[in-house]
């Protein structure tokens, strides 16, 4: 049974939006049979002012529409993005800030900790990236700047318990003209198998080398020979693109990376589809089939995806397309072209959300997959530029 609410307020967040009450049984006494259950969306937003001077994370509980944004919290530097694990989301402060910061919803002005990303020793900066997350004990904190990545507890309650003291070692991938890392960029989970993408960028930080897909069993944490190459030292799967800045699965089609390639030429960027299981490439989006660059992509099903294409410094466009037809599907949504679109990201409920930082009216589009309308729009104080969500669960 569901009842619709509103103005629902849930320990200092307050959401007022048409909720869902969901009774988890009937009963005429007091025990477990008549609670009943708050599930609670929660869009995070991580922002930035215009100028790149200071950052802060907005929050909007999800709904059919007229959702609004809270905050901004944690106000600090703008290099920072958000990551969402059940209740929970993760703040990377990132660049010479080197840290993580762990945030209950229902409670999103406080953290519950804040830890480094550096270890005892080091001291040029680690550059965290991205959490990917196995399970509810075990994740895997990407440091673009080294040539490690951290084996983590997100479930910690201090921050002495985050950092097992364990890493996965992925120095083997430094080029010969080496920026001095290389290039942890994104990562996903495929039954259990970690995928983690590798720039390779060369000392003058251009995408010169091949870049790689290292595979690491998730149980054991060693990494697995895919001879993917059979002509190379290296086990992981090289790539047909350049420059990899994001990862991501679909069941029954394939673990889909997206390439920038180089920014001066526009040169390298494609979406390479690799199979998880025999770990064979193939292109998505080819490389010669388009002449500008993939900055982001969101696969929705074998037949429905987004991309937002960058032609040059806020001139990036929402294109959707069937990836099993390539770059001839490519086609521009609406109106959403030549402006400053920094990230998209698939929200639980289904629909797309774009992060619009035009300066004159910053926010979120909510966006109907079905038809490609505009469904909502989400107002932000600062420049939205990366998306995460996570969920509530109240019994009462």
């Amino acid at each position: 049974m569901t009842y619709p609410i509103s103005n629902f307020k849930t320990k200092g967040l307050t959401l007022s939006l048409g909720l869902s009450l969901i009774l988890a049984g009937c009963g005429g006494d007091s025990s477990s049979s008549d609670d009943l259950t708050i599930t609670t969306r929660v869009g995070i937003i991580a922002t930035a002012s215009d100028d790149y001077a200071s950052g802060e994370v907005e929050l909007a509980a999800i709904d059919d529409s007229g959702m609004t944004a809270s905050g901004g919290y944690f106000s600090g530097i703008s290099d920072i993005s958000v990551q969402g694990y059940g209740q929970n989301y993760f703040l990377l402060r990132k660049f010479g800030a080197d840290q993580v910061l762990k945030i209950d919803i229902e409670n999103p002005a406080t953290e519950i900790w804040q830890t480094s990303a550096l270890a005892q020793g080091e001291t040029d900066s680690a550059n965290p990236y991205q959490l990917v997350f196995v399970n509810e004990t075990k994740a895997y904190l990407l440091r673009y700047n080294k040539d490690t990545v951290w084996i983590v507890d997100p479930s910690a309650t201090q921050a002495s318990e985050f950092f097992t003291g364990e890493t996965l070692d992925l120095s083997d991938y430094l080029p010969a003209d080496t920026t001095g890392a290389p290039g942890i960029s994104s990562g996903v989970v495929v039954d259990g198998k970690l995928f983690i993408t590798l720039q390779r960028l060369d000392g003058s930080y251009q995408p010169s080398n091949r870049s790689y897909v290292a595979v690491f069993d998730t149980a054991t944490d060693t990494e697995i020979e895919t001879n993917a190459d059979a002509t190379d030292a290296l086990k992981g799967i090289p790539l047909i693109g350049t420059n990899p800045s994001g990862i991501q699965y679909l069941e029954g089609t394939g673990v889909i990376v997206n390439n920038i390639g180089s920014y001066s030429t526009a040169a390298g960027s494609s979406l390479d589809l690799v199979d998880p299981v025999n770990y064979s490439i193939t292109p998505m989006i080819a490389d010669e089939d388009i002449n500008t660059q993939i900055s982001d992509a969101v696969i929705v099903s074998a037949t429905k995806g987004y991309i937002l294409e960058y032609a040059g410094y806020q001139s990036i466009s929402l294109q959707s397309f069937d990836p099993s037809q390539g770059a001839s599907s490519l086609t521009t949504v609406g109106s959403y072209s030549g402006a400053d679109f920094r990230d998209i990201e698939l929200s639980p409920e289904g629909r797309l959300w774009l992060a619009d930082a035009r300066v004159n009216n910053p926010g979120i589009r909510v966006i109907n997959i079905s038809d490609n309308t505009e469904a909502d729009f989400i107002e932000t104080s600062l420049l939205p530029q990366d998306i995460s969500f996570a969920e509530i669960n109240d019994t009462f």
